[in-house]
This record gives C-alpha cells, structure tokens and sequence, in this order.
C-alpha cells in the first residue's frame, strides 16, 4: 500500500469490528448492514459531523460547509449534478460517498466519470460503496480498489 491515507483507512475503518457509536450511525435502510455500518465508521472516524445525504424530501438549499454528501439511492445519471450543485459546500476533509456503484452497468460507468472529475484527489472503490475525496494534501490523483 503505497498511500498513508488508505492504509489509514483500512486500519482503522475496513478492519474494525467494534462496535459503532450510537451518535455516528447513518441509517441507510435500503443498503446492506455492512455497507451501512461501513458508512458510519467512515463518519465517526474521519469526525464528519455535517452529512449531507440525498435523496431527501425537500432541496437543499444552504451555503452550510458540509463534512460529507452521502448519494443513495440515488439514480446515477443525478450523480453528475449533484456532485456539481453541493462540491462547494464540502470543506477540505469532506468526502463524497455513493452507494451502488457497481449495481449495473449505468452505475459503473457513472462511477467511473464522477471518479475521473478533475476535482476528485482519490477515488476509493470498496465494489457496493465509492468513496470521492478531495483533499488538497493529495499531490497527484489516486484510483483505489479495496476488498470490503
């Protein structure tokens, strides 16, 4: 592993089977558990506190920095749009998490355009979650696969 960042993440998110706290569970009913529980541990640890997660009953419509936008559920030819509506209110640290991006073809090839964005730093695809991060400290752009 050749990235300070994923190793990180694996270490303390990928493998950790303790138990998730209560005040950082992100319920995400129509996700398998794992990748509900997964989405939590990445929002407990990296501390995102602000979650922005679409879809949702009423438009967002706020100039709130956001620690991280949660897409699911959502139909992928909408990812594009969103990623492009609410980038500006992630801070820094914030990431971008879509669920099912490998549940078919359409999903796949919009993973990988929003992956390709110039804007994303690191793409990390852990096969029923993608992960888009943006962090300044990232020198050059970085496409991981992860077994989760």
């Amino acid at each position: 592993m050749h990235s300070p960042f994923v190793y990180d993440l694996i270490e303390h998110v990928l493998l950790d089977k303790g138990p998730i706290d209560r005040a950082a569970i992100i319920e995400c009913p129509d996700i398998p558990l794992s990748y509900e529980n997964l989405i939590s541990r990445i929002a407990a640890y990296y501390g995102y506190k602000i979650i922005l997660s679409l879809p949702m009953g009423n438009e967002y419509a706020t100039n709130q920095e956001i620690d991280m936008l949660l897409l699911k559920s959502v139909k992928p030819t909408e990812w594009a749009g969103l990623f492009n509506k609410y980038f500006h209110l992630l801070k820094n640290e914030g990431a971008i998490l879509i669920t099912g991006i490998h549940t078919n073809t359409e999903h796949t090839k919009a993973w990988t355009t929003l992956s390709a964005n110039e804007q994303v730093k690191m793409s990390i695809d852990m096969y029923g979650l993608g992960l888009l991060l943006f962090r300044n400290e990232f020198k050059e752009k970085q496409h991981f696969i992860l077994k989760y």
